[in-house]
């Protein structure tokens, strides 16, 4: 175990999400580490994160306290902590206001998960935070392979789940150049996935954005120009993977990204091999239009972060996903007579 971890707790942010709730359930399986701390919106609505406390250890070793964005009480939250994994930033595509609802807490959240980390620079050692390739990807350059050294730079507010991706990752590192003194104490890593799909925790409540995206594409509603855009593609448990890894790892992986993907496909694409996985289903997802102009790329990391390759293949998510999605009752396909 490496000795920055040692009697301590580690603070995961978004914890009903679907990722950092999937973090936390094997942060609690972890024998080494001693204490997890779920940041909620509100912890008096139990109904929330009533999953939460039903993962295994959870009465031992889970704490859950209250904070969105842009309110979270980090101070008081963060102190003793050794370790914080901030995966919690809003993850939707449309918003009345999306500078309000969507990129401002975005942005804030990183920097006062970072101005509050700073304050006990006597304890923690790791900041961990998720972004997404959404961040790298400019499809306005149509290059053919992106990697860390790429940023998302035509990114707008025309579409703001990107646009926030980017406007905080790019806070995050002013933040850490401007402020060294603040932060010399801990490492600053971010990882950024691809779309991720695969299972969610057991007992996880809804379907999050990207598992809805997924299944729509399945059954054949939903954007048509979105189903046929081509996306990285990345399995949750290897996510969960590389931000546990990260956390314990004793090289010092300071200022660096992780662009986690599998591979590149369309939802289309995804939909013909769920067929083919699938054979007895009555399934008609959404099929590839070849009107609709797509930019083909590769999403390679050239990162010195190798946390969880090889990854877990592509037939295996698709596989696990859908028979989560059967038998959580949010796909019913026909059997074929």
């Amino acid at each position: 175990m490496a000795e920055h971890l040692k009697n301590n707790k580690i603070v995961v942010t978004g914890a009903t999400g679907y990722i950092a709730s999937a973090i936390i359930k094997e942060l609690l399986l972890d024998d080494e580490i001693e204490k997890v701390v779920a940041i909620v919106r509100d912890k008096s609505n139990v109904d929330k994160h009533k999953f939460l406390l039903e993962l295994k250890n959870a009465e031992k070793k889970l704490e859950i306290e209250s904070g969105d964005l842009q309110n979270a009480d980090y101070d008081s939250i963060f102190a003793g902590a050794t370790g914080i994994l901030h995966v919690a930033s809003p993850y939707v595509y449309k918003a009345d206001n999306a500078q309000r609802d969507i990129i401002e807490p975005a942005i804030q959240g990183n920097l006062r998960v970072l101005e509050a980390a700073s304050r006990h620079q006597s304890t923690i050692k790791k900041v961990i935070i998720t972004s997404s390739t959404a961040a790298i990807i400019d499809l306005e350059k149509k290059k053919e392979q992106y990697d860390e050294s790429d940023w998302n730079d035509s990114s707008n507010i025309s579409n703001p789940y990107s646009y926030s991706k980017y406007l905080a990752e790019k806070a995050t590192w002013s933040y850490k150049e401007n402020n060294a003194d603040k932060v010399k104490s801990f490492e600053i890593i971010i990882i950024n996935p691809a779309f991720v799909l695969g299972p969610p925790v057991e007992g996880y409540p809804s379907l999050n954005t990207s598992l809805t995206t997924f299944r729509n594409s399945l059954m054949n509603i939903g954007d048509k120009v979105v189903t046929n855009r081509m996306v990285g593609l990345i399995d949750i448990r290897d996510v969960v993977k590389a931000h546990i890894k990260a956390l314990k790892s004793t090289e010092n992986f300071d200022h660096k990204r992780y662009l986690m993907a599998n591979t590149v496909i369309s939802f289309a694409g995804m939909g013909e091999l769920v067929k083919e996985i699938f054979p007895q289903y009555q399934i008609d997802p959404t099929p590839i239009d070849p009107s609709i102009q797509v930019h083909q790329h590769k999403l390679t990391s050239i990162s010195p972060l190798k946390l969880t390759e090889p990854y877990i293949d592509l037939k295996t998510t698709l596989t696990d996903c859908v028979n989560y999605l059967i038998n959580s009752k949010n796909f019913n396909p026909k059997l074929k007579q």
